[in-house]
């Protein structure tokens, strides 16, 4: 059973986002077409979600006012008297529906967040998050990975003979703040999102590929876009290991598309076993940016807790190694350094920090 159930037109779906993020970052659950599965049957499932609901939140704009199903699914809610309207565009609400008054979608939600407290009462407290737990973010389309707290080991592993000296010494590093992490790469489909809300064109790339060919300048303007920024090179090692000491988290054939499996080509993400809180592709695949400086004679240098890297350096780091014949670079502490303009086509990047 879910505490709201969502009506609006699928033409909108790409405005709605940012209505299921507020409603679900007060604790709420939010049920919309995008939770039906492969094979279920739509009208059915539909019925069933709005039967369960205890408030029914219908999103009137242009093209909802025209539609037959969203007309029906308000008018379930208003049988029932826990109908809420909220006004996506400035339009005549159908006749039946205007004795309710309809919340304006302010910056904050808050008309909206209100009448949804009226009929549901003070919302839940948000659940405590857990290593592995998920989120869409509704910038990007993508899902993001909550990464916890916590000490590891950073550097070149216990036994690691394919280690390099860049990577040495090994040392104690204190993440104090939990963070979302992209469960995978920047896709194409993400990025090309990102091109078109920006007015750029960056041509047909609606595929689940890694994006490449970006700068870490570009990384920047994405990250930002969403809300997000690059992980540290500490956070991103962190996360990579997933409380694993070894330099891989699985057999590398399991884990990273690599130079010896991948054809020397770029795989669809999540193609690979994922490490223990379920990122993807953090090793092979695509080299990804992290913030900080590449700088061998500082590295191990900087604080111990939640350390930012030097203040200077040769380029910026990449880390995870690549589908690129190097096999030995697909470790958890690998780490090459390249300038802020530097574009290849194995060189990609995730976000992270704290979801909007």
């Amino acid at each position: 059973m879910s505490d709201i159930f969502l009506s609006y037109a699928s033409e909108d779906r790409e405005r709605v986002r940012p209505v299921v993020g507020a409603l679900e970052a007060r604790g709420w659950s939010v049920w919309w077409d995008r939770t039906i599965k492969p094979g279920q049957i739509f009208a059915r499932v539909i019925q069933a979600a709005l039967e369960e609901a205890r408030c029914v939140v219908v999103l009137w704009s242009r093209e909802s006012v025209e539609s037959d199903w969203v007309q029906t699914e308000a008018a379930e809610g208003q049988k029932r008297k826990i109908l809420i309207p909220a006004l996506l565009d400035d339009v005549a609400i159908p006749l039946e529906f205007r004795r309710i008054h309809a919340a304006k979608l302010d910056p904050g939600f808050g008309d909206l967040l209100g009448g949804v407290e009226r009929i549901l009462g003070m919302p839940a407290a948000p659940p405590r998050l857990t290593a592995g737990q998920t989120r869409e973010n509704p910038k990007d389309g993508l899902t993001y990975v909550w990464i916890p707290p916590g000490k590891f080991t950073m550097g070149c592993s216990p036994g690691d003979n394919e280690s390099f000296p860049g990577e040495k010494p090994a040392h104690e590093v204190t993440i104090t703040l939990g963070f979302w992490m992209g469960q995978t790469p920047v896709t194409e489909a993400a990025y090309a999102r990102y091109a078109k809300a920006n007015g750029q064109s960056i041509g047909p790339a609606d595929t689940d590929l890694p994006v490449v060919n970006v700068s870490w300048e570009d990384t920047q303007r994405y990250c930002q876009w969403v809300g997000l920024r690059l992980p540290s090179e500490a956070e991103w090692e962190y996360a990579a290991r997933a409380g694993t000491s070894g330099s891989r988290y699985g057999a590398l054939d399991d884990v990273a598309w690599h130079g010896g499996n991948s054809g020397g080509k770029r795989h669809p993400v999540c193609g690979r076993q994922p490490n223990a809180w379920g990122l993807y592709d953090i090793l092979g695949n695509v080299w990804e940016w992290v913030t900080d400086w590449y700088n061998e004679a500082y590295y191990g240098q900087s604080s111990a807790t939640d350390p930012s890297g030097p203040s200077t350096g040769q380029g910026r780091v990449l880390r995870g190694g690549s589908l690129t014949l190097d096999v030995g670079n697909v470790r958890a502490s690998a780490r090459l350094g390249r300038g802020t303009t530097y574009r290849s086509t194995y060189i990609g990047f995730r976000c992270a920090g704290e979801l909007p």
